[in-house]
Protein backbone atom coordinates (compact mmCIF):
# COMPACT_ATOMS: atom_id res chain seq x y z
CA UNK A 1 0.00 0.00 0.00
CA UNK A 2 2.82 2.52 0.91
CA UNK A 3 4.59 2.04 -2.39
CA UNK A 4 1.55 2.19 -4.22
CA UNK A 5 0.70 5.83 -2.84
CA UNK A 6 4.30 6.52 -3.01
CA UNK A 7 3.82 5.96 -6.75
CA UNK A 8 0.79 8.11 -7.61
CA UNK A 9 2.56 11.03 -5.70
CA UNK A 10 5.71 10.70 -7.82
CA UNK A 11 3.88 10.40 -10.98
CA UNK A 12 1.19 13.45 -9.56
CA UNK A 13 4.53 15.35 -9.25
CA UNK A 14 6.34 14.50 -12.28
CA UNK A 15 2.74 16.10 -14.00
CA UNK A 16 2.36 19.07 -12.27
CA UNK A 17 6.06 20.33 -12.76
CA UNK A 18 5.48 19.49 -16.34
CA UNK A 19 2.36 21.45 -16.70
CA UNK A 20 4.57 24.09 -14.49
CA UNK A 21 7.66 24.80 -16.85
CA UNK A 22 5.43 23.96 -19.86
CA UNK A 23 6.32 27.70 -20.65
CA UNK A 24 9.91 27.02 -20.79
CA UNK A 25 10.10 24.66 -24.00
CA UNK A 26 6.28 25.48 -25.99
CA UNK A 27 4.74 22.53 -27.89
CA UNK A 28 5.93 23.26 -31.96
CA UNK A 29 9.05 24.79 -30.77
CA UNK A 30 7.74 28.54 -30.35
CA UNK A 31 6.59 28.93 -33.85
CA UNK A 32 4.58 26.96 -35.86
CA UNK A 33 5.44 27.34 -39.89
CA UNK A 34 1.74 27.81 -40.62
CA UNK A 35 2.49 31.24 -39.34
CA UNK A 36 5.17 31.91 -41.66
CA UNK A 37 4.75 32.65 -45.33
CA UNK A 38 6.27 29.78 -46.57
CA UNK A 39 7.63 29.54 -49.94
CA UNK A 40 7.44 25.94 -51.76
CA UNK A 41 10.10 23.33 -49.92
CA UNK A 42 12.53 22.37 -52.64
CA UNK A 43 15.61 20.84 -53.72
CA UNK A 44 17.35 22.41 -56.30
CA UNK A 45 21.10 23.53 -57.21
CA UNK A 46 21.99 27.01 -57.07
CA UNK A 47 24.23 28.33 -59.49
CA UNK A 48 27.56 29.47 -57.91
CA UNK A 49 29.14 32.67 -58.35
CA UNK A 50 30.97 33.01 -61.36
CA UNK A 51 34.52 32.15 -62.30
CA UNK A 52 36.83 35.11 -61.65
CA UNK A 53 40.79 34.95 -62.06
CA UNK A 54 40.79 38.38 -59.89
CA UNK A 55 38.67 36.61 -57.03
CA UNK A 56 40.60 33.84 -54.70
CA UNK A 57 37.29 32.63 -53.25
CA UNK A 58 35.90 30.13 -56.39
CA UNK A 59 33.60 28.15 -55.00
CA UNK A 60 33.33 24.31 -55.61
CA UNK A 61 30.08 23.29 -53.31
CA UNK A 62 32.10 19.68 -53.21
CA UNK A 63 34.11 21.29 -50.77
CA UNK A 64 31.89 21.79 -48.50
CA UNK A 65 30.85 19.23 -45.95
CA UNK A 66 27.80 20.90 -43.96
CA UNK A 67 24.02 20.64 -44.42
CA UNK A 68 23.95 23.55 -46.38
CA UNK A 69 26.99 22.98 -48.78
CA UNK A 70 24.41 19.96 -49.34
CA UNK A 71 21.37 22.69 -49.98
CA UNK A 72 23.51 24.78 -51.96
CA UNK A 73 24.01 21.41 -54.30
CA UNK A 74 20.89 20.91 -54.30
CA UNK A 75 20.75 17.64 -52.19
CA UNK A 76 18.51 18.73 -49.44
CA UNK A 77 15.95 21.06 -49.91
CA UNK A 78 14.85 24.16 -48.93
CA UNK A 79 12.26 27.03 -48.72
CA UNK A 80 14.13 29.88 -50.61
CA UNK A 81 13.19 33.30 -50.02
CA UNK A 82 16.34 35.25 -51.99
CA UNK A 83 18.81 34.24 -53.86
CA UNK A 84 22.01 36.51 -55.64
CA UNK A 85 24.98 35.41 -57.54
CA UNK A 86 26.76 35.21 -53.83
CA UNK A 87 23.95 34.39 -51.15
CA UNK A 88 21.12 32.11 -50.49
CA UNK A 89 18.29 33.00 -48.13
CA UNK A 90 15.98 30.15 -47.11
CA UNK A 91 13.41 29.44 -43.86
CA UNK A 92 14.96 28.09 -40.79
CA UNK A 93 13.85 24.16 -40.51
CA UNK A 94 12.90 25.45 -36.94
CA UNK A 95 11.45 28.54 -36.83
CA UNK A 96 11.94 30.59 -33.46
CA UNK A 97 9.84 33.76 -34.39
CA UNK A 98 7.39 34.47 -36.95
CA UNK A 99 9.54 35.21 -39.46
CA UNK A 100 12.72 33.64 -39.14
CA UNK A 101 15.50 33.06 -42.54
CA UNK A 102 19.01 32.04 -42.77
CA UNK A 103 21.03 34.35 -45.15
CA UNK A 104 24.18 32.05 -46.09
CA UNK A 105 27.30 32.65 -48.27
CA UNK A 106 27.81 30.59 -51.30
CA UNK A 107 30.87 29.96 -50.48
CA UNK A 108 32.52 28.07 -47.79
CA UNK A 109 32.73 30.26 -45.20
CA UNK A 110 33.10 28.02 -41.79
CA UNK A 111 32.66 30.41 -39.16
CA UNK A 112 32.86 33.92 -37.94
CA UNK A 113 36.32 32.62 -36.49
CA UNK A 114 36.72 32.47 -40.13
CA UNK A 115 36.44 36.09 -41.44
CA UNK A 116 39.08 38.44 -41.66
CA UNK A 117 39.52 42.10 -40.94
CA UNK A 118 41.02 44.60 -42.39
CA UNK A 119 44.52 44.45 -41.41
CA UNK A 120 44.61 41.15 -42.45
CA UNK A 121 44.81 42.17 -46.08
CA UNK A 122 46.48 45.28 -45.51
CA UNK A 123 49.85 44.52 -46.82
CA UNK A 124 48.48 43.13 -50.53
CA UNK A 125 45.96 45.81 -50.75
CA UNK A 126 47.68 49.03 -53.29
CA UNK A 127 44.25 50.98 -52.76
CA UNK A 128 43.50 51.63 -49.14
CA UNK A 129 39.93 52.32 -50.43
CA UNK A 130 39.61 48.75 -52.15
CA UNK A 131 36.97 46.62 -49.66
CA UNK A 132 37.85 43.75 -47.79
CA UNK A 133 36.15 40.73 -49.19
CA UNK A 134 35.24 39.50 -45.81
CA UNK A 135 33.62 43.04 -45.13
CA UNK A 136 31.75 43.19 -47.87
CA UNK A 137 30.18 39.81 -47.53
CA UNK A 138 29.17 40.24 -44.53
CA UNK A 139 27.29 43.70 -45.36
CA UNK A 140 25.84 42.15 -48.22
CA UNK A 141 24.10 39.73 -45.72
CA UNK A 142 23.14 42.21 -43.47
CA UNK A 143 21.35 43.72 -46.47
CA UNK A 144 19.95 40.71 -47.33
CA UNK A 145 18.40 40.43 -44.07
CA UNK A 146 16.96 43.83 -44.29
CA UNK A 147 15.43 43.23 -47.68
CA UNK A 148 13.27 39.87 -46.51
CA UNK A 149 12.39 41.93 -43.36
CA UNK A 150 11.27 44.62 -45.98
CA UNK A 151 9.00 42.12 -48.13
CA UNK A 152 7.69 39.89 -44.78
CA UNK A 153 8.12 42.05 -41.91
CA UNK A 154 8.17 45.34 -43.09
CA UNK A 155 6.29 46.71 -39.69
CA UNK A 156 9.06 44.82 -37.59
CA UNK A 157 11.48 46.63 -39.98
CA UNK A 158 10.12 50.31 -39.16
CA UNK A 159 9.79 49.86 -35.53
CA UNK A 160 13.29 47.78 -35.56
CA UNK A 161 11.55 44.71 -33.80
CA UNK A 162 13.82 42.24 -35.16
CA UNK A 163 17.03 40.74 -34.69
CA UNK A 164 20.05 40.22 -37.12
CA UNK A 165 22.45 37.58 -35.46
CA UNK A 166 25.45 35.34 -35.88
CA UNK A 167 26.23 32.48 -33.31
CA UNK A 168 29.53 31.76 -32.15
CA UNK A 169 31.30 28.87 -32.12
CA UNK A 170 30.81 26.18 -30.18
CA UNK A 171 27.05 27.92 -30.06
CA UNK A 172 26.38 27.33 -33.81
CA UNK A 173 24.32 24.55 -35.07
CA UNK A 174 25.70 24.25 -38.58
CA UNK A 175 29.54 25.08 -39.45
CA UNK A 176 28.43 27.08 -42.43
CA UNK A 177 28.48 31.08 -41.48
CA UNK A 178 24.70 31.85 -41.73
CA UNK A 179 22.96 34.81 -40.15
CA UNK A 180 19.94 34.38 -38.53
CA UNK A 181 17.03 36.85 -39.70
CA UNK A 182 14.50 37.01 -36.83
CA UNK A 183 10.86 39.34 -36.44
CA UNK A 184 9.06 40.40 -34.46
CA UNK A 185 11.28 39.98 -31.87
CA UNK A 186 8.78 40.75 -29.49
CA UNK A 187 6.58 38.16 -30.25
CA UNK A 188 9.49 35.30 -30.00
CA UNK A 189 9.30 33.15 -26.47
CA UNK A 190 11.78 34.85 -24.05
CA UNK A 191 13.83 32.01 -23.88
CA UNK A 192 15.04 32.69 -27.56
CA UNK A 193 14.31 36.07 -27.52
CA UNK A 194 16.54 36.76 -24.26
CA UNK A 195 18.89 34.27 -24.34
CA UNK A 196 19.40 32.02 -27.30
CA UNK A 197 19.32 34.79 -29.85
CA UNK A 198 20.72 37.90 -27.32
CA UNK A 199 23.49 39.83 -29.00
CA UNK A 200 26.46 40.61 -26.92
CA UNK A 201 26.09 37.61 -25.31
CA UNK A 202 28.98 34.55 -24.82
CA UNK A 203 27.17 32.80 -27.69
CA UNK A 204 25.72 35.40 -29.68
CA UNK A 205 27.07 38.47 -31.97
CA UNK A 206 25.26 41.56 -34.38
CA UNK A 207 25.91 41.79 -38.04
CA UNK A 208 26.81 45.34 -37.03
CA UNK A 209 29.13 44.50 -34.23
CA UNK A 210 31.31 41.98 -36.99
CA UNK A 211 31.59 44.37 -39.30
CA UNK A 212 32.23 47.33 -36.97
CA UNK A 213 35.08 45.04 -35.55
CA UNK A 214 36.33 43.53 -39.38
CA UNK A 215 36.37 47.41 -40.15
CA UNK A 216 38.86 47.74 -36.92
CA UNK A 217 40.95 45.12 -38.30
CA UNK A 218 40.04 43.49 -35.13
CA UNK A 219 38.86 38.98 -34.93
CA UNK A 220 35.31 39.41 -35.75
CA UNK A 221 34.27 38.11 -32.26
CA UNK A 222 35.54 39.12 -29.06
CA UNK A 223 36.07 35.84 -27.59
CA UNK A 224 39.03 33.53 -28.10
CA UNK A 225 38.68 30.76 -30.79
CA UNK A 226 37.67 27.55 -28.63
CA UNK A 227 39.62 24.40 -29.25
CA UNK A 228 38.98 22.92 -32.80
CA UNK A 229 36.51 25.14 -33.53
Amino acid sequence: MLLSRLAFISTTIMSSSTSCFQFLFPQNDVITQQQQRQPPLIAAYHEPPPHDDNNPYDVDYANNPSAFGRILNGELPSRTYLESTELLAFQDRSPKAPFHALVIPKRYVKTVYTLRGNSHHSDELNDESEDNDDIHLIQNMRQMGLNLLKQQQPEALATEDYILCFHIPPFNSVDHLHLHVLAPASEMNWVYREIKYKCGARWCTSDLEVIERLKDGLPAVRYKRPFQC
